[in-house]
């Protein structure tokens, strides 16, 4: 087929409107792009034209072929057939040229008139319409005045890709410039058709391609047992899968409570989700929901990301929350249960260290052995006697060595669990034998079966020196408090007269005083009596003659840190007190005041720069139930007692405060704490401060039901 000629503008006008109406509405009436065809065949039969057909590309093959004819077999058909890249071929070269033309075969045979059709519409495509964008195809086609290019027949907006197809139908002789431009201008108006109904159907494949994809979407979020919740750029959900309404969605029958149970599930995750947005803190979050079905609470980790438009515009987020309740439960346990393992092996190091301290320091040998009666474990002064487990050079360990032998195969192949017996060894340190009482014991395991002995040996030397230092120490004793009983006496003496004095005025000003002043006045009479108690204490040597009741330990206490509260905060000491409950306690509590004012006092002097005094009382109670003891705690934060002091603070006229002080005060607490059955205990520790622990015995009474 030769290359097409195109014919001269045509001087005969033939307008839109000299397309028949019923060729018209036969266009119009086609609802899909591929019933303009035949249609537009038979119309162009219609004109005179004898032969008509369409040539569509296919741009996915490059394809150029006949699908629609009209009085044109298939051998004729098979001719028109070409692809894109014959560049030569006139086909080809009219469906590029954008202005219709007449192809001349090279047979010699009738011409045929080429229309070129391909996508023009008046209007922008949706796409480009909102972004304004001046590169739609329909917008490029209508103005297209040179050769087209088939590759450009994609919309950049909306990414449809159009169509291209070449009408011809065939002139003979008698064909006049009237029936041609009636020919132009029905393919004009069929094209017209055929843009719009392809656009149209582009939408609604687009739109079928969308459904499908959310019905895919849904299929899979419905699938998913994690809740799935999608929500626009106001937190409002736009869809959630079947296990986020489980959640988020009021079911039918559901309580009032229930409801008010959703609403505060979509309340905390708006919640959850504004702060995440705001804060940018990260894309998961600990979510607590209600279960509205089971009524329980239910830990979530909620991960969410955001979702953009095309113009990169934040449309909402998508949040996919996962159950952790029972993840965080295991957490919790493993970490509860790491923590105690830490505790327990921290306590156990503890005990081995406090039993090697204890080993180390008991002062007496001790000898480990295992059940076949060799030893495994000597402390420093068994080893002194015993020398290294191993066999010792020196002749007398060895004698010591074969003695504990002996000793140890008789004891641990006995039937007896305990065992005590005297053992003559040789002294190493002092050179000479020494008699020692040997206490042994079995340790059993958990099948019952001997697992070690336990050896301590007992210097009876040592007692013996203990006992003549315990009879001289109880001699100096008798001396001091002889010298204190004439020291009492005297201080009664020269006391008791001003105190009759005073106890005189006070006598004479009751009931005369402004009744403002009567607390200070009812102080100073109760505290003038308990000096005059005092001064007859000393006279016995502190005889237990006070007299006894139930009293609250607390009141003493506060009581007594009133009294000196002023003393204390212009000495810049912090009291920090802890009260238990505590039962009553039977005794005097005048000495309790007395007790505590000494211990008080002692504090306040020990910390001139200012420090902490702490108060603590409490109930210790025995397994019993029956009985119990009151420990009241006084601590300071002081310069503390000298390590050579500590073994005879509680003696008379023992003092660290030099002129100023008595050394009577610990002496009468401790005279005090033993009146009342107690014990006290002291640790101090220059430069930090010292800690009396004072503790009393209590017995509450077991009520006895009456007999029926």
């Amino acid at each position: 087929m030769a290359t097409p000629q195109l014919r001269p503008k045509s001087k005969v006008f033939v307008s839109r409107d000299s397309v028949s109406e019923s060729a018209a509405l036969r266009l119009l009436s086609a609802e899909r792009p591929e019933e303009i065809f035949p249609i537009l065949l038979e119309e162009i039969v219609k004109l005179g034209f004898s032969r008509a057909m369409i040539l569509e590309v296919d741009f996915e093959t490059g394809e150029v072929k006949p699908t629609a004819s009209l009085n044109c077999d298939n051998s004729f058909l098979t001719k028109f057939r070409t692809s894109l890249w014959a560049s030569e071929n006139p086909i080809v070269s009219a469906l590029q040229n954008p202005n219709p033309a007449i192809l001349h075969p090279d047979n010699g045979s009738s011409p045929w008139y080429a229309y070129p059709m391909i996508y023009r519409s008046s209007s922008r495509c949706w796409e480009a319409e909102r972004e304004r964008r001046q590169d739609c195809l329909a917008i490029q086609n209508a103005r297209i005045t040179r050769k087209m290019q088939f590759e450009d027949q994609v919309c950049a907006a909306c990414g449809m890709q159009a169509y291209a197809t070449l009408v011809l139908a065939q002139v003979h002789k008698n064909t006049s410039e009237a029936h041609l431009e009636q020919l132009r201008a029905l393919a004009a108006r069929a094209n017209g058709y055929l843009s719009r109904l392809f656009k149209v159907e582009h939408y609604y494949n687009r739109m079928r391609d969308m459904e499908v994809t959310i019905a895919r979407l849904q299929a899979v979020m419905q699938s998913m047992a994690d809740p799935v919740i999608l929500t626009d750029s106001q937190h409002r959900v736009i869809t959630q899968n079947k296990a986020a309404e489980r959640f988020f969605r009021v079911p039918e029958g559901v309580s009032e409570g229930g409801k008010r149970a959703v609403e505060l599930n979509n309340l905390l995750f708006s919640a959850a989700l504004s702060s995440m947005v705001v804060s940018a803190s990260g894309a998961s979050r600990d979510l607590t929901l209600v279960d509205v079905m089971e009524g329980e609470e239910v830990l979530f980790e909620a991960v969410s990301a955001p979702t953009f438009s095309k113009e990169t515009v934040r449309t909402g987020m998508v949040t996919v929350m996962r159950d952790v309740t029972d993840l965080r439960r295991a957490d919790e346990e493993v970490r509860a249960n790491l923590e105690k393992l830490r505790t327990a092996e921290e306590i156990v190091s503890q005990d081995r260290d406090r039993l090697n301290l204890v080993i180390e320091n008991v002062g007496d040998p001790i000898i480990v052995a295992d059940n076949s009666a060799k030893i495994v474990l000597l402390d420093p002064m068994a080893k002194d006697l015993f020398g290294s487990v191993e066999t010792s050079k020196d002749p007398q360990v060895v004698k010591n060595q074969a003695k504990l032998d002996a000793y140890l195969n008789s004891f641990t192949f006995s039937f007896s669990d305990k065992e005590n017996r005297t053992l003559y060894l040789h002294n190493p340190t002092s050179r000479t034998d020494t008699e020692y009482a040997a206490r042994s014991g079995k340790i059993y395991d958990a099948r019952g079966q001997v697992a070690y002995t336990v050896t301590v040996l007992r210097d009876f030397s040592a007692w013996k020196k203990l006992e003549q230092l315990q009879l001289e120490r109880r001699m100096l004793e008798m001396e001091k408090f002889a010298a204190t009983g004439r020291l009492a006496g005297t201080i009664a003496h020269e006391i008791n007269n001003p105190l009759e004095a005073m106890k005189n005025a006070i006598h004479l000003l009751a009931g005369k005083l402004d009744p403002q002043l009567n607390p200070i006045f009812e102080v100073l009479r109760t505290e003038n009596d308990r000096v005059t108690r005092i001064v007859r204490q000393m006279l016995g040597l502190y005889r237990y003659t006070a007299p006894l009741g139930n009293f609250d330990l607390n009141s003493v206490v506060e009581d007594t840190l009133a009294l000196f509260a002023r003393p204390l905060e212009k000495s810049g000491v912090q009291i920090n007190k802890t009260l238990g409950k505590l039962p009553p306690i039977k005794g005097s509590a005048d000495q309790f005041r007395q007790l505590l004012s000494n211990l008080v006092v002692n504090a306040k002097d020990s910390m001139k720069a200012g420090g902490k005094l702490l108060i603590e009382t409490s109930e210790i109670r025995a397994l019993d139930g029956l009985h119990s003891s009151l420990r009241l705690v006084v601590a300071d934060t002081g310069s503390g007692i000298p390590g050579e002091l500590q073994k005879s603070m509680f003696e008379p006229f023992i003092s660290t405060k030099g002129e100023k002080g008595t050394g009577l005060g610990l002496w009468i607490v401790k005279g005090i704490v033993e009146n009342h059955g107690g014990r006290i205990r002291v640790r101090s520790t220059v430069g930090r401060g010292t800690v009396f622990k004072l503790t009393f015995p209590i017995v509450r009474q077991v009520p006895i039901a009456p007999l029926k």
